[in-house]
């Protein structure tokens, strides 16, 4: 009995110490499970709560929008509108949700303030996330990153923290002070530069889809009211999320350059004349 007990009592440690050792295993599945039900619930559930969403019913423009969405294979009938000039005058529109919560939504800021082509570019930007399964790849890409991540950072900062962890006032790698050196200084660059990928990519798909390059440069511009046009490679490389406006303008006038035949105006044909 007693013999029992004491192997009840190490199974029992030894459980406790091994959940203790993998919690950033258990954090990363509940994570991504949690991301994922927000994920699907935020369009119809979460969004309504802070604002004022509307079906659009001006064929201008959802006229394009959806034609865009039908020829990506996109499953929409309706673009919906929100009032975000209650909390900013940010221009944004999105393709949200998963499943049967999926929907098109463009804020009113976009709506005034935008051009119809540089409507059409950033829906067909949005539409690449979508295409482009951004959302459930990013979801894997933050299991991975948390798991391997987290799994090499206990391992560095157990060495670290053995040697200079007095000085510094962190007791151990569970010590909450310990998640500004992780986060500002290894992650920071990694998620940006994975972020950054997928918006390039979205780029290119909303000027191949919309074919409105000069809404691309228009929406650039406007997005440099609270970001920095021209950043430094290295400024850009380790803080940016987005491409910078300088080279989200150049990518467009590229793309403008090597399909100047949808551009050019077609000259009716004239019959040679005879001379008698």
């Amino acid at each position: 009995m007693r013999h029992w007990t004491s192997t009840k009592g190490s199974f029992a440690n030894g459980s406790t110490v091994w959940r203790r050792n993998h919690l950033h295993i258990w954090g990363a599945a509940f994570t991504v499970c949690f991301l994922m039900f927000v994920v699907m619930i935020t369009p119809v559930y979460i969004v309504p709560l802070t604002n004022k969403v509307i079906r659009l019913d001006d064929l201008k423009i959802t006229g394009p929008i959806l034609s865009m969405a039908c020829a990506d294979g996109i499953p929409a009938h309706d673009v919906f509108k929100i009032d975000a000039s209650r909390q900013s005058t940010r221009m944004s529109a999105n393709v949200s949700g998963l499943g049967k919560t999926m929907r098109i939504t463009l804020n009113d800021n976009l709506l005034r303030r935008g051009s119809p082509e540089e409507i059409q570019e950033v829906m067909g930007h949005e539409m690449g996330h979508y295409v482009l399964n951004h959302i459930p790849n990013s979801l894997i890409f933050f299991l991975v990153v948390i798991v391997t991540g987290f799994s090499l950072l206990r391992w560095g900062l157990s060495a670290t923290l053995a040697r200079w962890g007095n000085s510094w006032g962190i007791r151990g790698v569970t010590d909450i002070a310990v998640l500004p050196l992780v986060f500002f200084f290894v992650l920071t660059p990694v998620l940006n530069a994975y972020t950054r990928t997928q918006e390039l990519e979205a780029d290119m798909y909303g000027l191949n889809a919309s074919r409105q390059p000069d809404g691309a440069a228009q929406g650039a511009i406007h997005l440099g009211e609270y970001r920095k046009m021209s950043p430094g490679p290295v400024e850009e490389g380790i803080f940016y999320d987005h491409p910078s406006g300088r080279r989200r303008i150049y990518n467009a006038m590229r793309w403008k350059a090597e399909n100047l035949q949808l551009f050019q105006t077609q000259l009716p044909k004239t019959e040679p004349q005879s001379t008698k």
